[in-house]
């Protein structure tokens, strides 16, 4: 029989091409579920994560977020069984601090906790400038399971004259004119944020976001109120006061998350937007800043405004003693120590 050649030569060409559509599909289908299977993994990080924060227990509440040591409590309490870390840099320690107190960095606080006892202590009191810094670090530590963590009352500015100056300097009412009373709702139910993280068990990826956290420092998580109010529409801004205060009157576009009950996983954490920027704030900034951290935690683009509602409404805060003034800084002694610089040492400043 003679063959034709034109007809072999089409022939194996169209057979080619054939093989080659069904390698392309199949390639394009492994991509597809490899691409998909990805996402479940990273959600399944995202839940393992929030398994291990909540613990079956609320970390979030008025009482908790953080726990706050006033200071005539702690200076009365300077003899009992409590350890302060001092977290300022180490210059402004050593020209004046509280009695018996420890010198650590923030990015060192996690690798102290864990080579430490703090459990043996009754409360480990954590001192900064001006309690936002150190609520930073309860909140860390919080996550971490250390649940004996209390932070100064207006940090060192409320100890001494001689530290007060950073909450003098930024406290003001330059936002009450502008400040509206129109209630904003909730965003609508979402889902938590992908982690992607190398490590697969929830304590392994806490560890590590931790261990991250703390190295990026305050600084990382802190705007203004002037940021805040420029970035109002197009951020998520959250007012964490009580009820009666927001309806007083609060940032325009600011939505109400109740310090009660708010940011759990059965009441309104899912309402916050993952894929949004989202500026906390609170009276004293203590409570914003440790919900901006533990949030950050979760994986949300969390930020805190400096100073909180003091840096913007100082005199309304004045009824529900929350504000900033004279009478709150007390004259309380402190010691010194010799500053020895360490070359190359980086000053760690802050809040």
């Amino acid at each position: 029989m003679k063959i034709n050649h034109k007809t072999t030569t089409l022939f194996f060409f169209f057979t080619l091409f054939i093989l080659m559509s069904c390698k392309e599909n199949t390639d394009s289908n492994t991509n597809i579920l490899s691409s998909d299977n990805t996402e479940v993994v990273e959600k399944t990080k995202a839940q393992k994560l929030a398994n291990v924060i909540f613990n079956k227990k609320s970390i979030i509440s008025s009482a908790k977020a953080p726990k706050i040591i006033k200071a005539e409590q702690l200076y009365n309490s300077l003899d009992q069984n409590i350890l302060i870390i001092d977290i300022r840099s180490a210059k402004d320690f050593a020209s004046g601090h509280i009695k018996n107190a420890i010198n650590i960095k923030l990015s060192e606080v996690q690798d102290f906790a864990k080579a430490s006892g703090l459990p043996m202590y009754d409360k480990v009191v954590m001192a900064c400038y001006t309690g936002q810094t150190a609520s930073y670090a309860s909140a860390v530590l919080q996550m971490l399971g250390h649940t004996n963590i209390y932070v100064l009352d207006w940090g060192m500015c409320g100890w001494n004259p001689k530290f007060s100056k950073k909450w003098k300097k930024n406290t003001s009412d330059k936002g009450i004119a502008e400040l509206v009373k129109t209630p904003y709702t909730k965003n609508k139910i979402s889902e938590l944020p992908i982690i992607k993280n190398k490590k697969n068990t929830g304590f392994e990826i806490r560890d590590i976001r931790a261990r991250k956290i703390l190295k990026e420092g305050f600084g990382n998580i802190a705007v203004n109120y002037s940021y805040t109010k420029a970035n109002a529409k197009k951020a998520y801004v959250i007012c964490y006061q009580p009820e009666a205060i927001y309806n007083n009157g609060h940032i325009d576009q600011a939505i109400l998350y109740d310090q009660n009950n708010s940011f759990n996983l059965s009441t309104d954490l899912l309402t916050l937007p993952p894929n949004k920027t989202i500026i906390i704030y609170s009276n004293k900034a203590y409570q914003s800043t440790y919900i901006a951290i533990y949030l950050k935690m979760l994986g949300y683009n969390a930020r805190t405004l400096k100073f909180g509602a003091n840096s913007f409404m100082n005199s309304k805060l004045k009824d529900s003693g929350d504000a900033f003034e004279k009478e709150v800084i007390q004259n309380y002694p402190f010691e010194t120590s010799i500053y020895i610089k360490v070359e190359g040492e980086v000053q760690e400043g802050g809040c």
